[in-house]
């Protein structure tokens, strides 16, 4: 069992380029220290503003003194450079000599010939022969490196950045790398579509259900070397492989978006001197029985932490969203009923930039919440592409002969609230379930959760103690900023939540969050199929609380968020009527916080 944190670099690599990245991390990783590489900003996005921020708040967190920007495009890296201090990027392209790059004394032994797959367990090797990596163009060899320790780290083969990413979290951990092929997008779909309804099958028992999902997911696991009385870290683009694998503890990092920053999140905050956990929020908006939340905010403040609790009526759909991406917490619990809901099933015909005529059909969530003024609504809405040109978006073989080209960015623009002439539907009607759509039940209403970052870029642990509240909502949660969070695979009885959240909290206190998580498993379910709580974020992390003066803390954190967020309304406009609605209401929620803890602190 890993017991520490390995330490950050003072070196953190931005980089689109894996086979570079991997030249790179040769020459600047250090043994036992971890070397963040980061995707660049993806800067067609229409949100690329936050893309950049979101990476020099990494580089703030991970107190680099150089940042290498390698393989980047010149838009991406003049946006990096831009936001950083003068003269501290470096940037590097594929012909460049990296050698001078080493720390001072460091000798490279001779380079390792590698193929142009399977690169992840080529760099790990170099990294721990200390050699530099060259690539060829052949097949690598089979084969996984073993663990020094007892950890394991297994990634998915598509992604090969997230390759690079794998190979030094192993190396910084003394861990091992093993390889499994990739899932195809719609298989994946379907498994979690499984899970979702193993209580729906009139076939089988849900016993039965859970039985065949967790031999199928080892299946495709193939062979991975388990290791004994190990713990592994699943990499991959959504899976949960850890619960196919209840002889270990495990944890999953999600390879696409943000692997990378998430990464580095779970990491930084468990440096020495950070403030580990010290703020819980806290949500039961008593639309089902929940006395988990009562009993965790006895043991949260016996274990010193500050505990604020949303409840009843003040668990609305407005306060809980503002409070999730606004309010300085550490520790999120939320008990409620999740679930996908009911929505829109919209047909939008088009002519893209390029002039073809597009169709493309969508599903529509919608979670409404109160705004300061009654005659207003804030509608959060979640969109889920069914079909474009008649041909299923999650039919991944009919997709890969579909010419796709700008309409679904072109779609985007013409939809957008701003847009003049807003494209309208031709075909509504509706839908029983919009899959994916994980809405979590508010008092008043349902909350659509996207957060675009959380906790005031706070970092912290989520732990979503409602039914099915894995699906979409975990891989959210982590891209918004949380560096771990805990969910759920299938719907849970009220007993067992309380049993598994308590005991992971109270008996399990101090343990990793993964070993928490299964430790109280295996005393709830025995040996049993059922294991519906899943972890995500680095493995060595922890609720580790310390103590300080909080309510000063908190009140520091709420100035800076006002004041953040009144200079972006008053100097970085104009914005268009919504968006200038939602930061009014931002600098009025930090107003009316901190009125709140002058008075009472």
């Amino acid at each position: 069992m890993l017991y520490k944190c390995p330490p950050l670099s003072d070196t953190i690599v931005f980089s689109d380029n894996a086979r570079l990245a991997a030249r790179l991390s040769c020459v600047l990783a250090k043994p036992r220290a971890y070397l963040p590489v980061i995707d660049g900003p993806r800067m067609q996005r229409p949100d690329r503003e936050a893309e950049v921020i979101h990476r020099t708040n990494a580089v703030a967190r991970s107190r680099a003194r150089r940042v290498f920007l390698a393989g980047l495009t010149d838009k991406s890296a003049d946006a990096l450079t831009q936001k950083l201090p003068r003269g501290r990027c470096i940037r590097v392209h594929e012909a460049d000599d990296l050698d001078g790059f080493a720390a001072a004394g460091m000798a490279l032994g001779p380079p390792l010939i590698w193929g142009r797959d399977r690169i992840g367990i080529g760099l790990l090797q170099a990294l721990r022969g200390r050699r530099p990596i060259v690539f060829e163009d052949r097949a690598s060899p089979d084969g996984h490196v073993p663990p020094k320790r007892d950890h394991l780290v297994v990634c998915e083969e598509g992604d090969e950045l997230a390759q690079v990413v794998a190979a030094n979290y192993a190396y910084a951990l003394g861990a091992g790398l093993f390889l499994i092929q990739e899932t195809p997008k719609d298989h994946v779909e379907q498994i979690m579509e499984r899970f979702y309804s193993v209580y729906e099958s009139r076939d089988q028992s849900p016993s039965q259900a859970l039985c065949e999902l967790r031999d199928e997911l080892r299946g495709i696991a193939a062979d991975v070397p388990v290791p004994k009385d190990g713990s592994i870290t699943f990499i991959s683009d959504g899976l949960p492989f850890g619960f196919a694998f209840p002889e270990v503890p495990s944890t999953h990092l999600f390879s696409y978006p943000g692997l990378g920053i998430a990464t580095l999140h779970g990491f930084a905050a468990e440096q020495q001197g950070t403030r580990g956990v010290q703020v819980a929020t806290l949500v039961n908006p008593e639309t089902t029985a929940a006395p988990e939340i009562d009993a965790a905010a006895k043991i949260l403040s016996q274990q010193r932490l500050f505990v604020r609790v949303y409840q009843g009526q003040g668990a609305d759909v407005t306060s809980v969203s503002e409070m999730i991406e606004l309010f300085p917490y550490d520790l999120l619990i939320i008990a409620t009923h999740c679930g996908d809901v009911s929505g829109h099933h919209w047909t939008y015909d088009f002519t893209d930039s390029e002039g073809l005529p597009r169709k493309l059909v969508v599903d529509i969530a919608l979670g409404i919440g109160r705004t300061e003024d009654e005659d207003l609504l804030h509608v959060t809405q979640f969109m889920r592409f069914v079909a474009l040109d008649g041909v299923p978006w999650n039919d991944r073989e009919q997709k890969a002969k579909l010419y796709v080209g700008t309409a679904m960015t072109d779609f985007m623009d013409l939809t957008r609230d701003s847009n003049d002439e807003k494209l309208r539907p031709t075909i509504k009607d509706t839908v029983s379930r919009v899959i994916g759509s994980a809405a979590m039940k508010m008092h008043d209403n349902n909350f659509i959760a996207l957060p675009r970052s959380l906790a005031n870029e706070s970092t912290p642990i989520v732990i979503n103690n409602a039914c099915v509240s894995w699906h979409r909502l975990a891989s959210n949660f982590m891209f918004g900023g949380a560096r771990g969070y805990v969910g759920t695979l299938f719907p849970i009885s009220t007993t067992e939540a309380e049993e598994v959240l308590l005991r992971a909290l109270g008996k399990h206190h101090g343990k990793m969050l993964p070993h928490a998580f299964w430790s109280a498993q295996r005393e709830a379910y025995g040996d049993g199929p059922r294991r519906p709580y899943v972890v995500a974020g680095v493995y060595p992390q922890r609720i580790r609380a310390t103590v300080a003066d909080v309510p000063a803390y908190i009140t520091s954190e709420l100035n800076r968020g006002r004041d953040a967020w009144t200079r972006y309304r008053d100097h970085a406009g104009p914005h268009e009527a919504q968006r200038k609605r939602t930061v009014d209401a931002h600098v009025r929620f930090f107003e009316r916080q901190l009125e709140w803890f002058q008075r009472r602190w």
